[in-house]
């Protein structure tokens, strides 16, 4: 046991010596989630502003149309004109039907309403939706014989209630998945160091009386506590610095985490094992993430969509998308269906990527 802890302490005073480890594993990640903050937090929850429906109507649909909104006063509906109306969902003048149609076939109104209160529009969208309900509750209330005080005049139609996650979450939670696989950068210098390369630390990890499987798992647990705590750090900065709450308090994130650490870096340890150059290594390891991450939607959601139509089974199986799917789920949503199934993939993608690695650096000569 003291061995390991001599090799754990030794493999951390390594990484902390090298600057460049310290900008890719600790102030790159921040910096990324800082400017994400900066350039999308506004967005989160922004709520939608609708413009009002421009409408033709027929005199007799002009009543429901005009009382979606309670008046201050009730008007003389002798006097009241009713060859146009402007309210807060509404806006437009009466036609013919004739007029209707053309001005609809130009798209220079959004629907008709005949004297049936029947409703004629050339696309979907929330402001027909808006006029469908409202004609569909006339309809109601008039078949009931009701008056129109029976109306319910403080109802909001494009209100959100307890609304607890925004699209542009999807971009977040791409990002965090990604960091929580750049114990991979550590990893990947495993292979350097156990496998000679010209390297005299390689040549004396090779002589030493520790075989290469232990020195392997040793590695792979050093890099996973630093990872543990790059994680730690990312959500203290994110919560209580750039005060964006992504987190919730549910311990479903726990076994997520742990295998999003384990899975990063098993690929680290994979990708250096198998290619000799430190500069692609590097390379190799931030395009691969990178593009793991944008698949999944981290540069833009639209991107995702599109391959999810297209190629579903390449979301379905990227590691990237399904850690910020379950984050988004357990987060956002407190949905825990898919949970097993994603730590499971994990983990096989995992053992199957530790399993290569041994196997490549054992049959490395010194």
């Amino acid at each position: 046991m003291r061995r390991i802890l001599t090799y754990i302490r030794y493999e951390l005073k390594v990484f902390l010596g090298s600057y460049t480890n310290m900008f890719w594993m600790i102030a790159f990640p921040l910096l990324l989630m800082s400017i994400f903050i900066i350039f999308f937090a506004d967005f989160r929850f922004h709520e939608v502003e609708i413009e009002k429906a421009s409408v033709a109507y027929h005199e007799e649909a002009f009543l429901p149309l005009y009382f979606v909104e309670a008046p201050k006063e009730l008007p003389n509906m002798a006097t009241l004109d009713k060859t146009s109306i402007e309210n807060s969902l509404f806006q437009g003048k009466a036609m013919t039907e004739e007029q209707a149609l053309k001005a609809l076939k130009n798209e220079k109104i959004d629907g008709y309403v005949d004297e049936e209160l029947r409703l004629v529009i050339s696309r979907n969208g929330i402001s027909q939706m808006i006029m469908d309900e409202v004609l569909t509750t006339s309809k109601q209330i008039a078949k009931l014989n009701l008056p129109y005080t029976a109306y319910d005049f403080d109802r909001s139609y494009t209100e959100s209630i307890d609304e607890e996650y925004s699209p542009i979450d999807v971009v977040f939670y791409a990002l965090f998945a990604m960091i929580s696989l750049y114990g991979a950068y550590l990893s990947g210098t495993i292979g350097n160091r156990l496998i000679v390369r010209g390297q005299s630390i390689a040549l004396r990890n090779a002589t030493s009386p520790t075989s290469k499987a232990w020195q392997v798992m040793i590695g792979v647990a050093t890099s996973f506590l630093w990872s543990l705590f790059l994680v730690a750090l990312t959500v203290v900065y994110v919560e209580f610095i750039l005060k964006q709450h992504f987190f919730s308090p549910d311990v479903n994130n726990i076994p997520l985490i742990v295998s999003a650490l384990v899975f990063g870096i098993s690929w680290g340890l994979f990708l250096g094992t198998v290619i000799k150059k430190e500069s692609l290594q590097t390379t190799a390891l931030i395009g691969s993430l990178l593009i793991m991450a944008g698949i999944s939607g981290m540069f833009s959601n639209d991107i995702r969509i599109l391959l999810q139509r297209s190629f579903p089974s390449l979301i379905q199986f990227n590691p990237v998308s399904r850690i910020g799917d379950e984050l988004i789920k357990v987060n956002m949503l407190g949905n825990y269906s898919t949970l097993s199934s994603t730590v499971l993939l994990l983990a096989a993608y995992s053992g199957v990527l530790i399993v290569v690695s041994i196997l490549c650096v054992r049959r490395k000569k010194a």
